[in-house]
């Protein structure tokens, strides 16, 4: 294989995971890692791709895609994240599950309860779990934003007034050291922030490519998290400063 056609490999096996590993290319493409840096360096001159450590990042614009192309970008990744939040949940617990595709995965994850009260704003995930036995769902109406299909503006926010929440799972746009947990939509991140309030543990589940990604709408700082769940990260500096503001899981080392 030449290197033009590694490089199209490359880029096509990036459109469906978002990110890469180098060690994966070398495997991948049963070349060396100076062969697969190089490739990629090109690439990032072409502004194709982001080189982090470790491995690279499609470059996509800042704005959001669609909730259909984001459920296919790291599924793998956000179903070890649902995995991981599952082990801090209870039977009898009444969980909070904010919009976005990675709340999804936790909502698939979770029907294996017996008992439990689930609040939403998501239609995705109100779709997912209502015909559930086993979930009591309370779901938090009002506007409709179509891109991501949930409900934002004042019906929900006065939803939630006389709620308790055990645990709240959030996620989000993008995450940063300095900045905390952000997102895009106005209407959105006004009621998540309310949520917060009601919230006796506060979960974030976050994929790696969300690092370093900062948007308008800051959510809440990382000191505010008690748990931060995430694939990898590669950056030791990055992982120290996290643990010391929040609780931090990798759920691959």
């Amino acid at each position: 294989m030449d290197a033009t056609a590694r490089r199209i490999a490359i880029v096509k096996i990036m459109e469906e995971n978002h990110s890469v590993k180098i060690s994966e290319l070398t495997s991948a493409l049963n070349v060396t890692r100076e062969t697969v840096r190089r490739d990629l360096n090109n690439l990032e001159e072409r502004k194709l791709v982001r080189i982090v450590r470790g491995g690279a990042i499609l470059n996509v614009p800042k704005n959001e895609t669609s909730y259909d192309k984001r459920l296919r970008v790291n599924s793998k990744q956000k179903e070890d994240i649902a995995s991981e939040f599952c082990k801090y949940v209870q039977e009898d617990d009444t969980i909070y599950l904010d919009f976005g595709t990675t709340s999804l995965s936790v909502a698939k994850k979770i029907k294996q309860f017996k008992h439990l009260t689930i609040v939403t704003n998501s239609l995705p995930i109100i779709n997912e779990l209502y015909k559930s036995k086993n979930i009591q769902l309370f779901v938090l109406g009002g506007l409709v934003r179509r891109n991501e299909g949930s409900f934002f503006g004042e019906v929900a926010l006065q939803a939630i007034s006389s709620i308790n929440i055990n645990v709240g799972f959030f996620s989000g746009g993008g995450i940063d050291a300095k900045f905390g947990l952000s997102n895009h939509h106005l209407g959105e991140s006004n009621l998540t922030r309310a949520i917060l309030k009601h919230c006796q543990t506060i979960v974030v589940g976050i994929d790696h490519t969300k690092f370093g990604n900062v948007f308008a709408q800051r959510i809440m700082p990382i000191r505010q998290m008690d748990l931060l769940i995430t694939d990898f990260i590669t950056d030791k500096k990055l992982v120290d400063n996290l643990k010391q503001n929040t609780n931090l899981i990798l759920t691959e080392k």
